[in-house]
C-alpha cells in the first residue's frame, strides 16, 4: 500500500514558495502604497492604521496627508441638537458611495463621540474647512465663548477664547484657510452697540498659531448663518439679507482679508417676470459656486444656479429647477449633495434630509435622514491634517494617545437612523 504524503494543515509552520514574479504588498514602493491608501474610504483607512507600523508611519507622512486631502470625498457631518442639553451629543459622519450610476448609492456611517473625537462640552458645529472642523460653545454667563478647531478623525483640538460676547451684538463667526500663507483663520463680525445704527459693524480675525485676535476694521457685510458647504477659492460665502429682505451673496477672502460681493446672475436671465433674484442658500458643486434662487409660491419651485467661472457674472447658468416643494408651510430647503444620478439631497428646515428625484419631479417619500430632534449639518472632507503641524504655538489637546484606537473608537455604527432612498 502506497503511503499518502503529508500535507501542510492550516496553521502549519511549513512555508510555501511564492509563484515566480509574485510579490507582497510590503515590497511595493512607498509612493505606490501612499497612492493606494489615499484613495480608500476614511473608515477603511482607520482600520489600515492597525495593519503594520509601516502603514501607520506612511499615513502621517506630509505627502500622504496632502494627497489624501485632495482626494477626500465630501461627506455629511450631522449633529443632533436637542433643545436642552448640558453636554455634547454624538455626530454622524455619512459618506455617500456611488460605484455605478446605474446602481443605487449606499452609505458608510461613522459615529463620532465626545471625549474620543471632539470636546465633551456643549459644542455646536460652525463650519468645516480642509478637513478641520470648527465648533463653538458659550460660557455659562454668556460673557464669552470658546471656539474649538478640531480634527475628529485624529481626536485633536485647540481652544480659541472669544471674550466680551455680551458686548458684541449680532455676533457671528466663520472658519477658513488662506492658501498663500498656509494659515487657518477664524473671522468674527459684530456690532459694538445694541442699536445697529449707532456704530458700524466691526470685524476681527484670529490667525491660528498667533494666540490673539486683531481688528481688521469695519465690516461692510456682516456674517450671518453659514450654509453647509460654502468655502471656495480661499473665501467663505453666505447669504446676507438687508432691511428690505432682499438677499445678496457676500463673501470674505481669507488671503486678502477683504469682504466682497459676488455678482448675481444678470437680470435678463431671471424669469420671474421682473428680473429679480432672491438667493436663499449658497454652496459648492464640483468646484463651482452655486446659489438657490428663492421659492416661487405660485408653482412651488426654486432654481439652482451655478457660477461656472468664479467671479464672472455672465457665467451664471441655471442648472436645476426643483418643483412640487412644500412652500405653503414656509419650509426652507438647502441643497447638500449632488448625486451622479441627478438626485439631490436637500436639508428640509433642519428637521430631515430628503432626496429630490428629477424623474419624479418631487422629493422621495423615504427620508435620507430623519431625527427625533433638530440637527446641524455641514459638508466635511475627512482628513489626516494634524493640528500639531498647522497650529504650532497653540495648546493642543489629544483625546486619544494611541492612533490605533481610532478605528475602535468609531467602529460601532449600530442604531443609526439613516435611510438611503431605494
Amino acid at each position: 500500500m502506497r503511503k499518502l504524503k503529508k500535507t501542510a494543515s492550516v496553521g502549519s509552520k511549513r512555508r510555501t514558495e511564492k509563484p515566480p514574479g509574485s510579490s507582497s504588498v510590503a515590497e511595493l514602493p512607498n509612493a505606490l502604497i501612499i497612492d493606494i491608501l489615499s484613495r480608500l474610504p476614511i473608515k477603511t483607512l482607520l482600520n489600515c492604521k492597525s495593519v503594520c507600523k509601516t502603514w501607520l508611519h506612511l499615513m502621517s507622512d506630509p505627502f500622504f496627508v496632502r494627497l489624501h486631502l485632495e482626494r477626500s470625498p465630501t461627506t455629511l457631518l450631522i449633529q443632533k441638537t436637542p433643545f436642552e442639553r448640558k453636554e455634547s451629543t454624538e455626530m454622524l459622519l455619512v459618506e455617500i458611495v456611488e460605484e455605478d450610476i446605474s446602481k443605487p448609492f449606499y452609505i458608510e456611517i461613522i459615529r463620532l463621540f465626545p471625549t474620543k473625537n471632539f470636546p465633551d462640552t456643549d459644542v455646536r458645529i460652525l463650519n468645516s474647512c480642509n478637513g478641520l472642523l470648527c465648533l463653538y460653545e458659550y460660557s455659562g454667563d454668556k460673557s464669552g465663548m470658546m471656539v474649538h478647531v478640531c480634527n475628529p478623525v485624529l481626536g485633536e483640538y485647540i481652544d480659541i477664547p472669544v471674550v466680551n460676547t455680551d458686548k458684541k451684538f449680532d455676533h457671528h463667526l466663520a472658519f477658513g484657510f488662506g492658501s498663500v500663507s498656509n494659515q487657518y483663520k477664524v473671522l468674527q463680525t459684530f456690532y459694538p452697540e445694541k442699536d445697529k445704527t449707532a456704530a458700524p459693524c466691526l470685524a476681527e480675525i484670529y490667525t491660528v498659531g498667533t494666540g490673539q485676535w486683531r481688528s481688521i476694521g469695519n465690516a461692510p457685510f456682516r456674517l450671518q448663518s453659514l450654509d453647509a458647504n460654502a468655502f471656495l477659492h480661499d473665501s467663505i460665502h453666505w447669504i446676507e439679507y438687508r432691511s428690505n429682505s432682499i438677499g445678496f451673496v457676500s463673501a470674505f477672502d481669507f488671503v486678502s482679508e477683504q469682504f466682497k460681493l459676488v455678482p448675481l446672475p444678470p437680470a435678463s436671465q431671471i424669469h420671474d417676470g421682473m428680473g429679480r433674484c432672491y438667493p436663499s442658500s449658497v454652496g459648492v458643486i464640483k468646484g463651482c459656486l452655486f446659489m438657490t434662487n428663492g421659492v416661487c409660491i405660485e408653482n412651488e419651485k426654486f432654481e439652482i444656479w451655478v457660477m461656472e467661472e468664479y467671479g464672472i457674472k455672465e457665467s451664471w447658468t441655471k442648472k436645476f429647477v426643483l418643483s412640487n416643494l412644500e412652500v405653503q408651510h414656509y419650509v426652507s430647503y438647502q441643497p447638500l449633495y449632488f448625486l451622479s444620478s441627478g438626485e439631490i439631497l436637500l436639508c428640509e428646515d433642519d428637521e430631515s434630509i430628503g432626496v429630490y428625484v428629477p424623474k419624479l419631479k418631487r422629493i422621495h417619500e423615504s427620508k435620507f435622514y430623519k431625527g427625533k430632534d433638530c440637527f446641524l449639518v455641514t459638508a466635511h472632507n475627512p482628513s489626516f491634517v494634524s493640528l500639531q503641524d498647522v497650529a504650532k504655538g497653540e495648546e493642543l489637546t489629544v483625546l486619544r494617545k494611541s492612533l490605533n484606537s481610532a478605528a475602535a473608537a468609531i467602529a460601532d455604527n449600530q442604531n443609526v437612523r439613516v435611510d438611503s432612498c431605494p
